[in-house]
């Protein structure tokens, strides 16, 4: 038994290219809906004092698992557009949609995008809200709306050979 479990684990580690790490860049995360009306900016402050950050979504499953579980009009989420940050590291303005809690990109992984959005209304939608139907819209960032925080920490490290 002990030769099998070596064995698959070299087997693992050698299809990995000799790194392990968890199947998903986000586990499973709680989201939790907090209903006071804040910027997007104290809304973050808010979510990292009191769980991890404004919601991160790897996939529509987790959308899906959020709008099963609460009834809301528009939240905040953790995608926003920095210019300052991103546009100077990128180089460009063509991708600068970052989650706050990771830096990813928002357009290249996964996105929910409203068809017509990010639209920039205004010269000045840099944050993100979401409606009911679980598509982002661009949003000024001194709004004061509802938002959704979640708390989620990594279950596998990344361990490299």
């Amino acid at each position: 038994l002990r030769i099998y479990f070596l064995y698959t684990v070299s087997i693992l580690v050698f299809q990995s290219r000799f790194s392990l790490c968890s199947c998903s860049k986000f586990p499973p995360r709680k989201y939790y809906y907090v209903d006071k009306k804040m910027s997007w900016n104290d809304a973050q402050q808010y979510c990292r004092e009191k769980y991890t950050d404004l919601a991160t979504f790897e996939n529509m499953d987790d959308i899906s698992r959020l709008n099963s579980t609460f009834s809301y009009d528009w939240a905040w989420i953790g995608l926003q557009d920095d210019p300052k940050s991103w546009k100077n590291t990128l180089g460009n303005d063509t991708n600068s949609w970052r989650w706050a809690v990771t830096g990813e990109t928002g357009k290249t992984v996964y996105n929910n995008w409203y068809y017509t959005n990010p639209d920039n209304y205004g010269g000045n939608e840099t944050c993100v809200i979401m409606g009911l139907e679980g598509k982002w819209y661009d949003k000024n960032c001194g709004a004061s709306t509802s938002f959704v925080c979640y708390n989620g920490k990594k279950i596998f490290s990344f361990m490299g050979f």
